[in-house]
């Protein structure tokens, strides 16, 4: 009979990712590496951006995913992954959806609730422009979850990834693009400059290849 003992520590491999990289293309990743290489085991675990580089500065974790490089003065490797759009998140009965696309001036008339506004610096710099960066009207939240509850209940408008707003349909949220994009964000694998055992290696082309199969 086969043994059914845990596996070793060395064929466990730690994975701490921030909110804003949990995504689809990161559930393909998994599952390819699963398929490809059963015998190592990814433990995943949701963490701060400020954790999550702690982590790969101190060993806690072998390796982190991040929509950008949230410390890129440390030591710390970076591999560009997949990317995707910042867009509008809306109820579905908003007077923003007879825009095509919508303007950050428009902003002005509705409460933003913000997810992540740390993604796409060039963006926020524009909102804060315009809306102004301690405006009262504005509500910065953890979790797109909670921006998407928010947002479908008419408390007000959001800014996230086009692809967590697709996914919020069933919720009640439609999409409307930005004016004057794209703003494009990009999600990135840390690593640490010490040098990287193999398996994180192989996991390392394995997030090379879904990002040539999603650019294709």
């Amino acid at each position: 009979m086969a043994s059914m003992s845990a596996p070793s520590q060395s064929s466990i491999l730690k994975l701490a990712v921030s909110a804003d990289a949990l995504s689809p293309q990161l559930a393909t990743l998994l599952a390819l590496q699963r398929a490809e290489e059963p015998e190592t085991l990814v433990l995943l675990q949701e963490v701060t951006a400020g954790d999550l580089v702690r982590g790969l500065e101190n060993g806690d974790c072998d390796m982190g995913m991040a929509v950008r490089a949230t410390s890129t003065h440390l030591a710390l490797d970076t591999q560009p992954l997949w990317g995707d759009e910042l867009a509008l998140a809306v109820p579905l009965r908003s007077p923003l959806l007879a825009h095509v696309e919508v303007s950050l001036d428009a902003l002005l008339h509705y409460p933003l609730v913000r997810w992540c506004p740390r993604a796409c610096e060039a963006l926020s710099q524009q909102v804060d422009a315009v809306i102004g960066p301690e405006d009262r009207s504005a509500r910065e939240v953890n979790s797109f979850e909670l921006m998407a509850l928010l947002v479908a209940a008419g408390y007000g408008v959001g800014i996230a990834p086009r692809s967590r707003i697709a996914q919020a349909r069933g919720w009640g949220v439609a999409m409307r693009p930005l004016a004057d994009g794209p703003y494009l964000i990009r999600t990135q694998l840390l690593l640490p400059s010490r040098g990287c055992v193999p398996a994180v290696e192989r996991f390392a082309e394995r997030a090379a290849k879904i990002t040539e199969t999603r650019s294709a």
